[in-house]
């Protein structure tokens, strides 16, 4: 019994003296590895997967079909500007900050523009069926500001159009 009280005192004392020079021992640790593993995993992921608002979610959607043939014009900046406003019954400050935010998030688009389902995996279970259809006609104005819209819009369109009407069919048993 001696010899393990020793071994473990030992090995205590090597520990403590590891730590006090530095050397992270937060593997040791499995409740504090998981926590840093999960930490880490959303830290470098894409912010705008994260969203989990209809509002914010919906938002970056309108400022990625505006934007998806290239950088918001005037005229479509105030268009998303005035449709946040409106239809978000946001304040001229809130309506701003909401178009800067999602232009932030939205980068150079690439992921968001291929995949819009992983922008509203999180938040389409909130969406109502008034909020679904509300968001489509937001979209289709958004499109329409600059003329008839691109290729590259109607095929966005397309797809958060059939996200949009696929999430409602669901049927209670």
């Amino acid at each position: 019994m001696h010899i393990l009280i020793g071994i473990l005192t030992t090995l205590v004392t090597l520990l403590y003296l590891l730590e006090r020079l530095g050397v992270d021992l937060g593997w040791l640790n499995p409740w504090a590895w998981k926590r840093r593993r999960a930490w880490l995993k959303q830290s470098k992921g894409n912010p705008a997967y994260g969203l989990d608002k209809p509002i914010d979610a919906i938002a970056l959607i309108a400022t990625a079909a505006a934007k998806i043939d290239g950088d918001l014009s005037i005229e479509e900046k105030n268009k998303l500007k005035s449709i946040f406003r409106t239809t978000f019954n946001q304040s001229e400050k809130d309506a701003t900050q909401l178009l800067v935010v999602s232009v932030h998030l939205l980068g150079s688009g690439e992921e968001i523009f291929q995949s819009p389902e992983r922008v509203l995996k999180r938040s389409i279970e909130d969406f109502t069926d008034e909020q679904r259809n509300s968001s489509i006609d937001l979209l289709n104005k958004v499109i329409n500001v600059g003329g008839s819209p691109s290729k590259l819009q109607e095929e966005f369109l397309g797809k958060v159009k059939k996200l949009m009407l696929s999430g409602g069919d669901k049927k209670t048993w």
